[in-house]
Parts: C-alpha cells; structure tokens; sequence
C-alpha cells in the first residue's frame, strides 16, 4: 500500500465510488505550505523597506517615523511583524516643531491572513498594533507615537500582498501536461485557485482548489472496473525513456538541494531517495510490467519519500529564489500527482516526460534542462564529494589484462595461477579474463583471496571513514558479499570466450554494482573492465551504508547487537538504503529473508575460516 503524500490527501480521496456524469468534474484541495519568510519581501516592499532595510515615513515636516530590523515570526492567529522605530512628532508652530519629541522603541503588529477575491494571492491585515520602549516598557510617549505609526505603517502594511498568480499558472500548466486532452469538456485554463488559509507552526497552510474534469461521456461505479490494456512493445519502450527521465529528474533535483542543505544527515537521506529511485527503477526495466504503470509507482514512491526531506528545506528557508515560492509549488505539483494518481482512470493520468519536465520547471524555471535525458555516464567528481564519496579510487592499471587486450589472450585462461605466481605476477594480472574451472578451482580462488585482502587493507590504511573497532569485520564483510553476489567471479562462459558477470537488472563484475544506480559515482566502463576497480568500488559502497546508514541510524543498538551492523550494510547494498534494516523485520518477503540469511552464513564462515564454503557455489569433493 503506497504512504499517501499527506494526512489531508488521504482523507480527500477516502471514497471507494464516485459516479461521474457527462462533462463533470472533480475539486481536489492540494496543501500549500506558505511559511512566514515568504511574508518578509511583500511586507518590506508594502513599508518601502527594500535594498536597505529601512524606511522614513513622514506625515508632515513634523510628524515622521524611521522602521528599520523588520523581524517576521508565526503567531498563534498568524503573523508578528515587530522593527525597530524611532519617531518624531510634534506640531508645526509659525514655521517650527513644538510638541513631546523624540521617541525611540520597536512596534509589533498582529496579523491575520486572508484570500484576495480572484482566489490568487495572500492578503495580510493588521489587527492590531503596539509599541513599547526597546527595555519592553511602556512610558508617556507611547500614545502619540502610537497614533502616528497608526497613521503611516498599518495602512501600508494593510496593501501588502503576497502574489502567487505565476506558481499557480505553473501549476495549471502542469495539470494539462498530465492530463490528455482528448474528450475533455473545455479547455485546461486558471484552474487552480486558493480556497482555504490557516495556521500553522511554520507559517501558513493554504488550501489549493484544482478542478479536475473527466473525459466526456465517462461513468465508472464500484461494479464496474475499467482495466488498461497490455502495453505492446513501442509502449514498454516509451516508458523505458520516461523512466530514463524520471532518473534525471531526480538526479536534478536532489542534487541542487542537498548542495544547499547544511546538515550531513540531510544530504545522506536525499541521496538514499535517489538511490532507492535507481534500483527500483534498475528491477522495473528488466521485469515484465503486463498492464502496471511503473513510473506512477516509483514516482508516488520517490515522492512520499522526498517530500518530508524538501519540507524541511522549505522551514529552514532554503530556496532556489528570493520569495521561495518556487518551492512551494514543487511540493504542490508533486502532490499534484499524488492525488490525480488516487484518482483512478476516469481521469487519465499520463506521468509523461513533458509532465516530469514542467514539474521540474516549477521549481528551476528557466533553468529547468530541455531534457533530463541522455544520462550522464561520467564519473562526476563534485557529485561524489557532495555525499562523502571522497577516497580516491585506483587509477587504471595499464599491465592488467583486459578481456579485450587482443587475440593472444585466449591462452592465459590455461595458464596455471601457480605459474603464474612464480613469475611475479599481480593477481590482477593474473585474473584478468579468467573464468574459474574445477580444475584450477584452489588455485583461482587462492588469487581471488589474495587480491581481496590487498585490496580492503588498502582501503582502510588510507584514509577509510569506517570506525577502528569495525575494522576487523571489514575484511569478512567483503570477502562475504563478493562471494553471496557473484561467488568470487569477475568472468563467466568458456575460457577463449570469457564475459564479464552480469545479473538480470545490470548489476556486473564480481562486486555486481549496477552502473545505473551508481552513475556519476563509478566509472561505468571500469566496473567491467577493471578487476580491482569493481572490488573497490563494492568496498566503498559497503563503508557508504556501514558508516553512513547502519551505524548513522543505530542499527547496532537493535537487539542483536554490533552484529547488526554487518547484516544491514549487506541488506542494503543488496537493496538500496530503504533495505537496511529488512534483516529485522517480520514483514520482510521470504525472498528477501533468504537472500540475507545465506550472506550471513557466508559472513560467519569467512570471519572464523578465512575462506568461502566452497560447495555452496561449486559442486566439488572436498
């Protein structure tokens, strides 16, 4: 059952039948978060306050105020604005000032929202008004000043307005990129509106009215169920790109904000949203979907995770822009698709690419990329940096040999690894395009064992983020998951035809990473290619979810103790981050359970002996 996006969408759409008539249509209430920093660029345009800070308001050659340190804060009822105020008043007596004088303190208005009549912008009323001197007390000059900053603040204060005409356009403009327009009633035009406002801890809370028609002549009850045909192959194709697309989108997206978010954690969450994103993107390209739409699915579910995270930016005030407004109305076209989504199909949903692209435009506008696709295949040196991807990994080793090294190659698949080793050669060398055979099984594997342990104690002699008390499992940890993914391979077929090991959803080498979930980070040619690249590669996403996720998130304090922290790390390279802690679970699939308890029986063996159980992945007598 997919989380709904809000408590209020589930409520909105709670009903099991709806009958629609001819030509009808649908009011959906989306939430708009309006938080108080929006508030500060109307108020201080409405008081002349821009560019400085401050103002002078005048009355007459007499009478005048200087606002300056406006400070915005949520009340109960709505808004607080308090600034710094210095008055003069008196009274002009044959050409000068005679009257009490000077008057220095802060005045704090109250007040209270409301909706404009075309249901597109926020109005803002002061009810009410104080000043006091800057200790907090009042005095005998308080009510002059008081009648004069009546006169020249509240009713500027009164005109402002916070406009939200070009997010809602956008939002309209969203809405019939998703929608078909075959058989609808009218045209897609100004249909969002604001129709609600209330409080809330951060600001406001405004309801969004979307009216949403249903194509002409369609009538659905709870008897009778429309099902969507199979899709035929230019349709599965079609959806691959879109999937393509979606990938991009979010790449963008996360990006851009956790560059801009201060706090490490959040950063981490993001990227375990777009890793999760990857992988389920990386299973639905190679499953047969029948009649599922799979992009609704990974985008309802990529949103509901996403959401929560970008809201917290919202709070926080980190924007892409001045009012951060653009925001706010990402949040509200993602929830946009949420619901049209609960809708069902009378409505004919269609997450297309132009849909993805002006939902990201909503938020990037003239930034916004023409296409999130093709997808970048280069290893992104500032994207690794920016989710602590900062061990440098090793540069190509040119005396390797590589499957395609050249016609000669062939013959090294029949060279004994012990002759081998006699004339000095690396394991890599060694390895390189060899498929293991029983008949040189101890001595292929004695390699693999030997490059496996050079290669994690170089990790963690330079530089690794992974905790000195951790380090002795590192190693069984290793050895454990290059065995559970691949059983300590790197090349699979005949000797004179060796490939390299690839699973049905592209995971490949003897680590199995999937250059789709980890583009940007890996060099997708190398993790093939390179022997020694792939195992480092696997090692540095295996310090990514123990120290980032497993120990980051407690893991280790469940029952079952520090163990815990090995078998989520596996369940979570295994699955993405959302799989951390499926080891635990009681709802876990049997698949799963049995995934993650053979590697812990791998894990186990390897930590007391050293060395594989070698019959779980070749039939030999041992």
């Amino acid at each position: 059952m997919i989380k709904k996006a809000s408590i209020l969408l589930a409520l909105l759409l709670s009903a099991t039948t709806w009958v629609a008539p001819v030509s009808a249509e649908r009011v959906l209430e989306i939430p708009l978060t309006v938080d108080t920093h929006h508030f500060q660029a109307p108020l201080a345009h409405a008081l002349g306050m821009e560019g400085t800070g401050e103002a002078i308001l005048a009355a007459d050659t007499c009478n005048r105020i200087r606002i300056s340190d406006p400070l915005v804060e949520s009340a109960s009822t709505g808004l607080t604005l308090d600034m710094a105020l210095r008055a003069e008043t008196g009274t002009d007596v044959f050409g000068g000032c005679v009257g009490p004088g000077h008057w220095n303190g802060r005045i704090r208005i109250d007040l209270v929202p409301s909706i404009s009549d075309d249901g597109l912008a926020l109005l803002l009323r002061p009810v009410s008004a104080e000043l006091r001197h800057a200790d907090g007390r009042t005095g005998l000059m308080t009510r002059p000043a008081r009648i004069l900053a009546e006169q020249l603040i509240l009713p500027r204060v009164d005109n402002a307005r916070l406009d939200l005409h070009e997010p809602l356009r956008g939002l309209d403009d969203l809405l019939a990129s998703l929608l078909p327009t075959a058989g609808l009633a009218e045209p897609l035009v100004h249909r969002s509106r604001l129709a609600s406002i209330e409080t809330s801890d951060q600001g406001f809370r405004a309801g969004l009215e979307i009216r949403i028609p249903v194509r002409d002549g369609f009538v659905e009850s709870e008897s009778e169920a429309i099902s969507e045909p199979v899709f035929d192959p230019e349709e599965l194709v079609r959806w691959e790109r879109i999937e393509d697309e979606l990938d991009g989108f979010l790449t963008v997206i996360i990006s851009r904000f956790a560059r801009q978010a201060e706090q490490d954690d959040l950063r981490l969450e993001l990227l375990g949203v777009l890793l999760d994103a990857r992988y389920a993107i990386a299973r639905a390209l190679s499953e047969d979907n029948g009649s599922a739409d799979p992009v609704r699915t990974l985008f309802v579910e990529s949103w509901d995770r996403l959401r929560p995270h970008l809201q917290t930016l919202e709070q926080a005030g980190i924007s892409p822009d001045e009012t951060g407004f653009r925001l706010a109305a990402f949040l509200a076209g993602g929830d946009l698709i949420v619901a049209l989504d609960e809708l069902g199909p009378e409505y004919g949903l269609e997450i297309s690419r132009d849909g993805i692209r002006r939902l990201a435009r909503l938020l990037l506008e003239e930034e916004a990329p023409v296409s999130f696709v093709p997808l970048s295949l280069d290893v992104d040196p500032d994207f690794r940096s920016l989710f602590g991807f900062d061990q440098v990994l090793p540069e190509p080793d040119r005396t390797a040999i590589s499957r395609e090294a050249g016609p000669w190659r062939w013959w090294y698949a029949f060279l004994s690894p012990a002759h081998a080793a006699t004339r000095q050669e690396s394991p890599v060398d060694a390895l390189a395009g060899l498929v293991p055979r029983l008949a040189i099984l101890d001595e292929y594997l004695e390699l693999v064992s030997t490059l496996l342990a050079m290669t994690a104690r170089a990790w963690l002699d330079n530089g690794a983020r992974v905790p000195a008390q951790y380090h002795e499992r590192m190693e069984p940890l290793i050895r454990a998951t290059a065995w559970k993914e691949s059983c300590w391979r790197h090349y699979v077929g005949t000797s004179s035809e060796p490939t390299v090991i690839r699973s049905p959803i592209g995971a490949v080498g003897m680590m199995q990473i999937n250059g789709r979930v980890w583009r940007s980070i890996y060099d997708i040619d190398r993790l093939e290619a390179d022997m020694k690249y792939n195992i480092t590669a696997g090692i540095e996403i295996l310090e990514h979810y123990l120290v980032d996720y497993a120990i980051r998130r407690g893991e280790h304090e469940q029952p079952g103790g520090v163990d815990n922290l090995i078998r989520a790390t596996y369940a979570a390279y295994n699955g993405g981050p959302s799989h951390l802690a499926r080891y635990r679970r009681d709802e876990t699939p049997g698949r799963l359970r049995a995934i993650d308890n053979e590697f812990w029986h791998h894990y186990q063996h390897m930590k007391s002996e050293g060395w594989p159980d070698v019959g779980t992945c070749y039939s030999v007598d041992r």
